[in-house]
């Protein structure tokens, strides 16, 4: 079923052109790629917080993916530039949901997604607590009020 994804919330956003090898016979961009934008578009918000992916994998932890939901609503194509808005909008004490939004060139929504993913320890197959200094970077980055937090007790970003 599709959750419909409110753009007002959304503060980050990044750019790429389709390239050749990510299209199919049609020229339209396969939808295997749409999984990669958005995974451009994770590492791009976690870097534009200051939180880099590889930094965050050498103090020993990593995201796996739990969830993801994809909602092709517009064809993309051959050598378009695109927009990918990305946001976190839940917070588990063990899990993040991100939401995108897709744009075409003409800035008309092409994809809506949502992947959950699960914090863990490297080497460890069970979930662990997200680290309380990486919420406190996304909470204060994300608009007021956007994020629905169910950590309940886990963590407290106040200083």
């Amino acid at each position: 079923m599709r959750q419909e994804i409110d753009d007002k919330h959304f503060r980050f956003l990044t750019s790429l052109r389709t390239r050749f090898t990510e299209v199919d016979l049609q020229g339209v961009v396969h939808h295997s790629e749409i999984v990669k934008y958005l995974e451009i578009a994770r590492i791009e918000y976690w870097r534009n917080l200051g939180i880099g992916y590889r930094e965050f994998r050498q103090f020993g932890y990593e995201y796996v993916v739990s969830k993801l939901e994809c909602n092709y609503l517009k064809p993309l194509y051959f050598d378009n530039l695109i927009t990918i808005k990305a946001r976190i909008s839940r917070i588990t004490r063990t899990s993040i949901t991100f939401d995108y939004l897709i744009y075409d060139q003409d800035n008309v929504l092409a994809i809506d997604a949502h992947i959950l993913l699960v914090c863990m320890q490297i080497g460890r197959l069970k979930p662990c607590p997200i680290p309380a200094e990486y919420l406190k970077k996304v909470i204060g980055y994300e608009k007021p009020g956007s994020i629905d937090l169910k950590a309940g007790k886990a963590f407290d970003t106040r200083d």
